[in-house]
């Protein structure tokens, strides 16, 4: 007969602990059951009575719907050993966040299959934001926190290693000075940018373009087209700060930076154009910026703003409806001199 001690209780408890932190999905049905039992059966002999009672304080119980309980340490002098009945605490279930989570686990691997953690991550972004708008939804935060399980397992990511990780942020959280926190803000420790530098307005008697527009009326259809373009180019500048960077620009404005563009250089001959890799503009300054695509030849140009370090610039840059990183840029065109 094979008798079971408390130290191989708790060597076995410490293997299966440690096989259920270092893989992400933890253990299965039938290890975790395993474990449970096993914990029970330590705490069972390892376990100390909190207080004591006896069978008559029992009985009490059982008719008035109380008893006397009594401390352990000392034991009163007037107790009867022979009847003293000790009291231990109930063993903690184990909690029914994990059972959830293992189910959650079995139920993703068969809907997605063998997927990356990259699928969740970019869904919980959008959860969070429905979550943002809706904190009332517990559904909301319900789905936050199975995407974020789902990810972290499909990394390959124990609790053990977020659990480290987490208590060297907290360190370097606590560390930093943070501003002011503001209610809705979604990015606290981000200053707000000011507006880019935006060109005076001009008269239709802009000389540049009028060349290239076909129009047996060259002057007058000129000077109108390109004033409206650049007035409308300024306004986008001046609306900046009170719109989402990642909205097309008014199709007008675009098509005044290819005219703009086409009366100038451009990067194949690059009069004018600066490469990117050689300098780039100052910060916060309104520039024409233009990049080639695959087809060589195939020249996007827009204007832009190069702003580093705002939370929605692409490598510096901020191109309305654009998504592009440019290889060139020039300055905006001087309004004329009266």
């Amino acid at each position: 007969m094979t008798t079971i001690t408390k130290e191989w209780l708790q060597q076995t408890i410490a293997e299966f602990e440690n096989t259920r932190d270092d893989i992400p999905f933890g253990l299965n049905d039938d290890d975790a059951k395993i474990l449970i039992v096993l914990k029970r059966a330590l705490a069972a002999l390892t376990a100390e009575p909190v207080a004591w009672t006896d069978a008559e304080e029992l009985r009490d119980l059982r008719t008035f719907g109380f008893c006397e309980m009594f401390t352990v340490e000392p034991v009163s002098k007037d107790a009867d050993m022979y009847r003293v009945i000790p009291l231990y605490t109930v063993s903690q279930p184990v909690p029914e966040r994990e059972r959830i989570r293992r189910e959650h686990a079995e139920w993703s691997d068969k809907t997605f299959g063998d997927v990356g953690p990259v699928g969740p991550l970019k869904h919980l972004s959008k959860e969070a934001l429905e979550a943002a708008a809706e904190p009332d939804d517990l559904s909301e935060w319900a789905d936050m926190q199975f995407l974020l399980w789902d990810a972290q397992r499909r990394a390959g990511i124990s609790d053990g290693k977020i659990t480290a990780a987490m208590e060297e942020k907290l360190k370097v959280n606590m560390a930093r000075q943070w501003p002011e926190p503001k209610d809705g803000e979604p990015r606290l420790h981000i200053k707000e940018q000011p507006a880019p530098v935006v060109p005076p307005a001009i008269e239709p008697d802009y000389e540049v373009i009028k060349g290239i527009l076909p129009t047996t009326n060259p002057d007058e259809y000129a000077c109108c087209i390109a004033a409206d373009m650049w007035n409308a180019c300024r306004a986008d500048m001046l609306q900046a700060n009170q719109r989402d960077l990642s909205q097309p620009v008014d199709p007008q404005v675009a098509e005044y930076e290819q005219i703009m563009l086409q009366a100038g250089n451009s990067p194949v001959s690059p009069g004018g154009w600066i490469s990117c890799s050689e300098r780039m503009p100052d910060s916060k300054t309104a520039v024409l910026v233009a990049r080639e695509f695959d087809r060589k030849g195939d020249w996007r140009m827009k204007w832009a703003t190069y702003i580093p370090g705002h939370p929605d610039a692409n490598d510096g840059w901020i191109i309305p409806g654009a998504s592009w990183k440019p290889s060139h840029w020039m300055p905006l065109p001087e309004p004329p001199q009266e």
